[in-house]
């Protein structure tokens, strides 16, 4: 199971109709400039998050898998998911359901439920994980590694 707190700490938005605040600046965010978080043979990119650029409802991460390197099954209590692949081969799996997925292919995991993604082909797994609202990805990375060990950014 993995933490669900909100970037102010509380779990709950600071925009009273649950979006964020119109206006600001855009702001772009390129992988090879994105802190990433080492996992099994893989590496999950910060792109979108409270830390990175202040987002108050989502997170969005890039990750590559290498082959035989996976995500290990886990779950958001209050957060729904998504994967979308964008090249590779990998089976998600979502408690004793298992699916093949390649590119171009969206995958939804409603709130609560479990999930995970391994790598079975022989190239790299590239897809962007999507979750709202944003949690602490960081404290899921030190549960599954024990340590936490940051690449760049």
């Amino acid at each position: 199971m993995c933490p669900e707190t909100h970037a102010d700490g509380t779990g709950k938005s600071k925009s009273s109709e649950g979006l964020a605040p119109r206006g600001g600046t855009v702001k772009v965010v390129h992988v090879r400039n994105a802190k990433a978080l080492k996992g099994n043979r893989s590496r999950s990119f910060q792109l979108l998050t409270p830390k990175t650029v202040g987002t108050e409802n989502i997170l969005i991460t890039f990750v590559e898998v290498l082959p035989n390197g996976r995500t290990p099954p886990h779950e958001h209590p209050h957060v729904e998911s998504m994967y979308f692949i964008l090249e590779g081969r990998g089976e998600v799996t979502s408690g004793k359901q298992r699916e093949i997925v390649t590119a171009n292919t969206a995958v939804y995991f409603p709130i609560g439920s479990g999930h995970g993604i391994r790598n079975v082909g022989r190239s790299k797994l590239r897809y962007l994980s999507c979750h709202v609202p944003p949690y602490d990805i960081e404290r899921l990375y030190r549960q599954w590694e024990g340590k936490l060990l940051i690449l760049g950014g």
